[in-house]
């Protein structure tokens, strides 16, 4: 018999959907580096700018295409990502990049939210009756 938890409870880990936007062609680099951090899932999409050609073309930015890097993430890693990410800005994408995070407020499936959360007990199976 499984274990449920009280209605209303919170899972032992807190995700955040992590957005990363870098230069084009950077996404594989920091992809790969943000999963240090026990990002299981991730997603790198190409993005356009919405700056205007002529502004662009005046701030040194011909090409405005942008890899977007969506990742889920534990909500108490965030703080580390952040200075992490500050770092990687400065030393491999000439000081530009946006991150934030957005709190996720639920997740379907025990094994989906075990492997999000990199909790590989509960991805292996072994959480029975709260052990």
């Amino acid at each position: 018999m499984a274990h449920e938890a009280p209605r209303g409870a919170v899972s032992p880990h807190r995700l955040m959907l992590l957005v990363t936007i870098v230069e084009k062609g950077k996404g594989t680099f920091f992809s790969e580096h943000l999963k240090r951090f026990g990002a299981n899932l991730q997603i790198c999409v190409v993005g356009s700018g919405t700056v205007q050609s002529d502004l662009a073309e005046f701030l040194g930015l011909r090409d405005n295409r942008r890899s977007v890097i969506f990742s889920l993430v534990r909500a108490e890693s965030v703080d580390a990502i952040f200075a992490d990410l500050t770092e990687q800005f400065e030393a491999v994408n000439k000081g530009t990049g946006v991150s934030f995070a957005v709190p996720l407020s639920s997740v379907i499936g025990k094994l989906s939210y075990g492997f999000l959360s990199d909790e590989r007990r509960i991805v292996k199976g072994e959480e029975r009756d709260g052990n």
